[in-house]
């Protein structure tokens, strides 16, 4: 208990001794990082129900990057929350959907693959249940929604004060360090000179 006090002091006084703008980033990168983690968890808690119920929109962005983050599968949920609704999209719907959520190329294609997919026969609970199962997709996607904007938001205005620091040039120098990961970088080792003597003595505190 007692190293753990220690610690922790001797990190508040590393922390002190950086500059106000390092503090600052600090602040919003750790927030970020935590909504990193929130929206994680939302698509989870998304994906587990949609299994339950509405398999269709899992399987029509299972091979997409982002899956249900992406901004077609909410928006295709936002307006077919149930295998009822989403059979019965029209070709006109779901081209308006895509295109709400920013898809500029392929449209058409996609909005053919998308009917296709939405429109196969498959298992389905009873109407009453799946009209419920529906009602608590929109509540967890609207929580999906809050939290990804606020991954965006704080990703922003993370980078914006990153970019104002005069080492954010150097530290995105390096192979694979981006504005949000250098910013993350800065956070946590700081902008105080005296800090490590050597190489050796950031490596040994990574």
């Amino acid at each position: 208990m007692t190293c753990e006090i220690d610690w922790a002091e001797d990190h508040y006084d590393m922390a002190m001794a950086d500059s106000d703008l390092v503090r600052a980033i600090a602040v919003l990168a750790r927030a970020q990082q935590d909504a990193v983690w929130d929206r994680t968890r939302a698509h989870n808690r998304l994906r587990s129900h949609l299994r339950e119920y509405h398999p269709a929109i899992l399987e029509a962005f299972a091979d997409k990057r982002e899956r249900l983050l992406a901004g077609e599968a909410r928006a295709i949920l936002t307006i077919a929350p149930t295998p009822a609704e989403a059979a019965r999209l029209t070709r006109s719907r779901l081209r308006g959907a895509v295109t709400r959520a920013g898809r500029q190329r392929r449209i058409e294609a996609e909005t053919d693959r998308l009917f296709e997919v939405l429109r196969q026969d498959r298992l389905r609970q009873p109407a009453l249940v799946e009209r419920a199962m529906g009602r608590q997709t929109l509540a967890l996607l609207a929580q999906l929604d809050a939290v990804c904007r606020a991954y965006e938001d704080l990703a922003r205005d993370t980078e914006e004060l990153f970019l104002q620091h005069p080492d954010a040039e150097i530290i995105t120098s390096f192979p694979g360090l981006a504005l949000l990961t250098g910013a993350r970088i800065l956070a946590e080792i700081g902008d105080d000179r005296t800090r490590f003597d050597t190489a050796r003595d950031l490596k040994a505190y990574a």
